[in-house]
């Protein structure tokens, strides 16, 4: 383990830590400009959607190839380079913009290459961290990651990226793509040993390994099932997310300030789930947590649909950010302690497949739902799905949690 730093977290997790930090700043700044973008070039509910749609499609299509690509080669330098190109694609959409050349049809090309850099950087740095921490400190690790990344994207970015959107066009995704470059050489100063010594050599063709970690994800009742409960949550997430912006246009009477606002205070509930994670795991227990974040997601997406005011989107939307970031601090350690290391990538991407690939599907249905039905509609028809889900799916995880997760510690994986 390389020198250690405050906290009993390394040196190399604060390079990651700062890196993080910087290249969320400017991810913030695009999610709330990306939309308000979208919505300046079309008024059609089902291509704003095709934006997200997308941007997530990587996940549907390349998270299985991409895992086992990720446990042959090098995790530090596929994370230096996804931000590299990220960075070039969304200096190119700020020019485009800039000179009033983009149009949504670009717009959705892009959006689709720069999901397909996140694909591989977001999965390269969940493999990483276990090489760079000890198990024992995970759970605090991914927290601090999370907190950062909730501040600097949600608290910082939003707002910030919704009013330069208002006076230059083409000025939050400049920021993001000079943040997404400095982001890349501080991952890049990174020196762990440990971190190229859990790369495996190809010594099996592509398909078995691909096999191998369909079928050790699938025998392991805990983590298949925590990966359909996230890949169903995700998706009904996705029919109102898709279409937010149009909601907050048409039904709250927002603005771009206004919108940017609304999202940032939305992402104060994403610093509260950071900051509270790893205690509500403890006090709760891992199994009461992560039921109890599922009730609130199907609960939180109703009031919307049934309230559409400014108070209320708010309210739920906080609630919903607590559940989901402290799901997130407790899965998340959990599947970096069970699975092996030198399988992380392959199941890791498999349970991505699942669990994130949905949402590619959840923006489709939701435009679709919103043309339709009207934008109300998609919050209603997400809290009936999602309830659905909790009686069907709770049972078995509950049976499956009984093996594999224990007070203070997760047994060694099957």
């Amino acid at each position: 383990m390389s020198e250690q730093h405050s906290h009993g977290l390394p040196k190399a997790y604060w390079k990651l830590f700062s890196s993080s930090t910087i290249s969320n700043l400017g991810d913030g700044m695009v999610v709330a400009a990306g939309p308000l973008l979208a919505l300046s070039l079309t008024d059609d509910p089902r291509l704003i959607a095709t934006v997200t749609f997308a941007a997530m499609l990587p996940w549907l299509i390349l998270s299985l190839p991409a895992g086992v690509y990720l446990d042959r080669h090098d995790r530090q330098k596929i994370m230096f380079r996804a931000n590299l190109v990220r960075g070039v694609v969304f200096a190119l959409i700020a020019l485009s913009s800039t000179l009033d050349i983009l149009n949504i049809y670009l717009l959705i090309a892009a959006s689709a290459v720069a999901g397909v850099c996140e694909l591989f950087f977001d999965m390269s740095s969940q493999a990483i961290l276990p090489a760079i921490v000890d198990q024992e400190s995970l759970e605090i690790a991914n927290s601090r990651l999370y907190i950062s990344q909730i501040i600097s994207n949600g608290f910082v970015g939003l707002p910030f990226g919704a009013w330069i959107f208002v006076f230059a066009i083409g000025a939050p995704f400049a920021v993001n793509a000079l943040a997404l470059i400095i982001a890349a050489l501080l991952i890049r100063s990174i020196k762990v040993k440990l971190v190229s010594e859990i790369v495996t050599k190809p010594q099996e063709s592509f398909s078995n390994e691909l096999k191998q970690g369909l079928r050790w994800l699938w025998k392991h009742d805990l983590l298949r099932t925590l990966a359909i409960m996230l890949g169903v949550a995700n998706m009904c997430g996705m029919f109102a997310q898709a279409v937010f912006v149009k909601f907050a246009r048409d039904e709250l009477g927002l603005g771009a300030r206004g919108f940017g606002i609304l999202l940032a205070a939305i992402s104060i509930g994403s610093i509260l789930g950071g900051l509270i994670g790893e205690t509500v795991s403890k006090r709760l227990g891992a199994t009461t947590a992560i039921i109890l974040a599922y009730v609130i997601f199907g609960m939180s997406d109703v009031i919307p649909g049934i309230f559409p005011k400014i108070w209320a989107v708010a309210l739920s939307g906080v609630v919903m950010a607590i559940a989901g970031t402290t799901w997130n601090v407790i899965t998340v350690s959990m599947r970096q302690r069970l699975i092996p290391p030198e399988l992380f990538g392959r199941v890791n991407s498999v349970y991505r497949f699942i669990g994130t690939g949905s949402t590619a599907f959840g923006a489709l249905i939701g435009g679709q739902i919103a043309f339709s039905f009207g934008l109300r509609a998609t919050y209603l028809a997400s809290g009936f799905v999602l309830l659905i889900a909790l009686l069907t799916l709770s049972p078995v995880f509950l049976h499956a949690a009984k093996t594999y997760i224990e007070p203070d510690r997760t047994p060694a994986p099957p």
